[in-house]
C-alpha cells in the first residue's frame, strides 16, 4: 500500500526505516536534535537522540526545534522522486545542494547553535531522509 506525500504517515514510516536501518545509523555517530520539516504549510517534528528516531509529530510552533528546513512541496516531491529513483538523494537533491545552490530550500532557526546543528548533524538527516527509497510512495497527490 502507496503512503501519500506529504503525511504524518509519511514521515512515521521514515522513523520505522531508520529504527530498522539502526545499523547504518549508528555507523554515522551520535544525532541529538530536534528538527522541523516544513512541506508547504504543514511542519513536522523530527526528534533524534543518540542514534535513533525516537519521535514524529506534527506541530504548528517552530520556535521549540534547532532548525526547520522549508521548501514548497513541488520541491520536496522532487527530492523525493530522486531518492527513489537513485536509491538516495542524487548530488542535485541532497540538503546540502539545496539548501546552498540557489537557496531553494530554506534552513529557518532562531539560535545559531541549532543552525550548527544541521551542518553537524546532515549525514543522519539526510540518511534518514534516503530511507524514503524503501517506501512505496505516492508523489503524485
Amino acid at each position: 500500500m502507496s503512503i501519500r506525500f506529504p503525511s504524518l504517515e509519511f514521515f512515521r514510516a521514515l522513523q520505522q526505516r531508520a529504527k530498522d536501518d539502526a545499523a547504518a545509523f549508528e555507523k554515522l555517530g551520535v544525532c541529538d536534535t530536534t528538527f522541523g520539516i516544513r512541506v508547504g504549510s504543514d511542519l513536522y517534528r523530527i526528534v533524534f537522540e543518540v542514534y535513533e528516531c525516537t519521535e514524529v509529530d506534527e506541530t504548528s510552533d517552530p520556535a521549540p526545534l534547532d532548525f526547520v528546513l522549508t521548501a514548497p512541496v513541488e520541491l520536496w516531491k522532487e527530492m523525493f522522486a530522486s531518492v527513489r529513483a537513485n536509491g538516495g538523494a542524487d548530488a542535485a537533491h541532497t540538503i546540502n545542494s539545496l539548501t546552498h545552490i540557489g537557496d531553494v530550500m530554506k534552513v529557518e532557526y532562531e539560535d545559531p547553535e541549532g543552525h550548527d546543528k544541521l551542518y553537524r548533524f546532515m549525514a543522519t538527516i539526510q540518511e534518514f531522509l534516503d530511507e524514503a527509497q524503501h517506501l512505496d510512495v505516492e508523489l503524485d497527490g
